[in-house]
């Protein structure tokens, strides 16, 4: 009887404790939230002021503020971001149509068309057959089903030129499989697999990613029509292989004790499978919809409609046959995340009219020089620059803007600029926290929606995003030998 009176008194003494402290780091969220702004307005060197003004002093400052927030985890993602874009409005740091063109942005709506397709695919009952598939067809050992989830994402890589319309359509399977495990550990293998399948590899496929073809953009015609898929493809192959090794070691090492699914579990699967019968007309319906949707991806250079616009049009014609209902919409539609990527692709905007943009060409010109003369040296000082920049700014904003800076000052130089350009890619798609990549924010708020975002979770988010930013460096330069025997260095 002691031993168990003993047993309950430390376990309140470590809540109050863990309470205690979580509310003194809060405190000290607070306190930086509202003093780091205060300190930047103040002093921030007077450079800065005269190239942007005071309204770009004020933009930094609220910045800072934002990162601040997510950092010390004090709100949701979105609410720092609407509130930049909110205080920008007030404040009249820039004209509204700047402010707000990303809740104008083509981004939005493919966004919304691909949650509506991912709430089609949970609602229906599909995402639950195909998980309930996964488990009893394939071996069951602790490796299969991660890797099977991080397959499937780096397959919609080659179809789905978006990270967040794919973690839209891989979160609802993997959380049906995180469902089916009562390990916290387990659950959170297999949701940073999902992540990472659709996320790892989006630059190494041409169709992986809408920043690959921004980069295009950035180089003369001839460059653009040798760097189509299958030349994009096998210029990247070497860093892929390295990402794809970086991904195993990892399973290999986050699987090592983790335990199978037990063999009274799986029958009893076994048995809600063969229940399921045959497809019904809601996922038949489902099906048909992919299929069609895939069909319009491959089409494309034909038809030459955006793959928003094609996505959110076979998604309310999904609601004329009563596929989705109103309520769908209004419980299985991400609208925080939404909300946040919306706000956060106004940035880029907002900096070029600020000229915060011109202030970052002047300050970086060495490091385009640097990169061209001395490639392995310059790729490191790179990461350093781009992981800095991305604990403050969006994927987006920092690669057009250092995009741009490399460009104009390597032009003379023996190194490609798509090299630049793909080095500058895998990098800026990097993120740590899940305020640094709408992938992150929207797998973050499902997992919170579903009561899945504990401690193992958010630990392993941390350790493998750390361990992926590693691999992305790892992986140029290990690519730096192919590319000279490809005569792009």
């Amino acid at each position: 009887m002691n031993d168990i009176l003993d047993k309950s008194a430390l376990e309140s003494a470590e809540i109050n404790s863990s309470i205690k402290n979580e509310a003194l780091f809060k405190l000290i969220g607070w306190l930086v939230t509202l003093s780091l702004p205060l300190f930047l307005f103040f002093k921030l060197p007077q450079q800065v002021v005269d190239q942007s003004g005071s309204e770009g002093v004020i933009f930094l400052a609220l910045i800072a503020g934002a990162v601040s927030m997510w950092v010390f985890r004090l709100t949701p993602n979105f609410v720092p971001s609407l509130l930049v874009t909110a205080l920008s409005v007030i404040l009249n740091l820039a004209p509204r149509d700047v402010v707000m063109a990303g809740f104008g942005s083509n981004v939005i709506f493919l966004v919304l068309g691909m949650f509506l397709f991912a709430a089609m695919i949970s609602s229906s009952g599909l995402a639950r057959r195909i998980s309930l598939w996964l488990i009893t067809s394939l071996p069951n050992n602790r490796f299969t089903q991660p890797f099977i989830l991080f397959g499937l994402g780096v397959s919609l890589s080659t179809l789905i030129p978006s990270p967040l319309g794919r973690s839209a359509i891989m979160t609802p399977l993997a959380l049906d499989l995180a469902r089916l495990s009562s390990n916290p550990h387990r659950q959170a293998t297999l949701q940073v697999s999902a992540l990472q399948g659709g996320f790892l590899l989006c630059t190494v496929f041409l169709t992986g990613n809408p920043l690959n073809f921004v980069m295009l953009g950035f180089l003369d015609m001839q460059t653009q029509f040798y760097f189509q898929w299958g030349n994009w493809l096998q210029s990247t192959f070497i860093a892929g292989l390295v990402l794809l090794a970086f991904y195993l070691l990892w399973l290999l090492w986050r699987c090592r004790h983790e335990e199978t699914v037990s063999s009274h579990e799986i029958e009893r699967l076994k048995q809600e499978f063969k229940s399921l019968g045959g497809l019904d007309n809601k996922e038949k319906g489902a099906m048909v919809s992919m299929m069609i949707l895939v069909g319009a991806i491959l089409t494309m250079s034909f038809h030459h409609i955006e793959l928003a616009w094609i996505a959110l049009f076979i998604a309310m014609a999904v609601f004329l046959f009563d596929g989705l209902t109103v309520a769908d919409m209004r419980s299985r539609v991400d609208w925080p995340t939404l909300l946040f990527i919306a706000s956060i692709v106004s940035w880029g905007p907002m900096i070029q009219h600020l000229n915060l943009d011109l202030l970052v060409f002047e300050h970086l010109k060495w490091l385009g020089i640097y990169i061209s003369n001395r490639p392995l040296e310059g790729i490191l000082l790179l990461s350093l620059v781009v992981f800095g920049t991305r604990l403050f700014f969006p994927g987006a904003p920092t690669f057009v803007i250092l995009m741009s800076v490399l460009i104009s000052v390597s032009g003379s130089s023996a190194l490609s600029p798509w090299v630049l350009g793909f080095c500058l890619l895998l990098l800026s798609e990097s993120f740590i926290f899940s305020y640094q990549h709408g992938v992150a924010a929207q797998v973050g708020s499902a997992l919170n929606d579903e009561k899945l975002l504990h401690k193992d979770m958010q630990k392993a988010f941390l350790t493998s995003n750390l361990w992926f930013c590693f691999a992305r460096v790892v992986a140029l330069c290990a690519s730096l030998t192919y590319w000279t025997h490809q005569a792009l260095i």
